[in-house]
């Protein structure tokens, strides 16, 4: 049976989200054992190769034989941004001690993204998304409140890591959109990888460590960077063929609950009760976000 447009944008945008919810999980998984430099060198070297693979075999591959001197100037600037968008993030969830919780901070993105177009392109807030916003940076300040927490502390933790990660993230994505024309994403997803896979491989002769890991930490990277930086691009923009960015989203939203049942089923954790309302506060606010926009642009 062949389905629907739309419902194929779904069932993409669904592949984005099962799939993006098992880098969390995966990812986790390797660096409770590894540092993080030694998981970034396989992570995004398997990444590199799931990428090259894919776009040989796709339409794309003549995008690779004349790179304009305007496009890779972008494409440095935006790798520079993942250094730190990437890199926050993954470090975010090697602290975490449960990965669901940045997974719930993760939203604060479509936030940021939404204040990036009010600020360069004169964008107007209105009730809905209002009261998106405010209900998500609440459920953010319940899931980050320690009592007696230094703002170092913060800094230094999930909830200060991954403000600084979806910051520059929301950067990354409005980069993104502006040059998407001009660089396909295959070619923003392999330069993301190669800058992340350099830095890494720097730093883990800078600091000494060992190249070599477990056979089985391995095989948990190569399955998540399938599933992750593989899987859940294809998904993303893929749902983007057939469906509106906001409904995408509206469904991409919802990853972290796709992280803690997937948690709980690989490390028998759930997290804590406050957080759990911050967590959801957190989706709420951006599916109101999400919804709020989609209502006042068809008016």
């Amino acid at each position: 049976m062949k389905l629907k447009p739309e419902l194929k944008g779904y069932a993409y945008a669904l592949l984005a989200t099962v799939a993006g919810s098992t880098v969390y999980i995966f990812s986790k998984a390797a660096l409770n054992e590894v540092s993080l430099f030694q998981f970034g060198i396989y992570w995004f070297s398997l990444a590199i190769v799931y990428n090259l693979l894919y776009t040989l075999r796709s339409a794309e591959t003549r995008h690779f034989r004349k790179i304009p001197v305007k496009s890779l100037k972008i494409l440095v600037m935006m790798g520079l941004v993942e250094l730190i968008a990437t890199g926050t993030f993954y470090a975010s969830i090697s602290v975490a001690t449960n990965p669901a919780i940045p997974s719930f901070l993760r939203n604060m993105e479509y936030i940021f993204v939404t204040l990036l177009g009010i600020t360069l392109l004169g964008e107007r807030f209105r009730g809905w998304e209002i009261a998106g916003v405010a209900l998500t940076f609440t459920g953010a300040f319940v899931i980050s409140y320690h009592k007696g927490g230094s703002l170092h502390s913060y800094l230094t933790g999930t909830s200060g890591l991954m403000l600084i990660c979806t910051t520059f993230y929301a950067i990354r994505t409005t980069l993104a959109k502006r040059f998407i024309k001009t660089i396909t994403p295959t070619m923003l997803a392999i330069n993301r990888a190669i800058f992340l896979m350099t830095a890494a491989g720097i730093m883990l002769i800078v600091t000494g460590q060992s190249w070599i890991i477990p056979a089985r930490i391995f095989f948990i990277i190569m399955i998540g960077s399938f599933m992750g930086p593989f899987m859940t691009s294809i998904g993303q923009y893929s749902a983007l063929k057939y469906i509106e960015a906001s409904r995408a989203a509206i469904i991409q939203s919802t990853t972290s609950l796709f992280v803690v049942l997937g948690v709980f089923l690989y490390f028998g954790k759930l997290p804590m009760a406050y957080q759990i309302v911050g967590g959801v506060l957190t989706v709420g606010g951006v599916v109101l976000l999400l919804l709020g926009r989609r209502r006042y642009a068809h008016q």
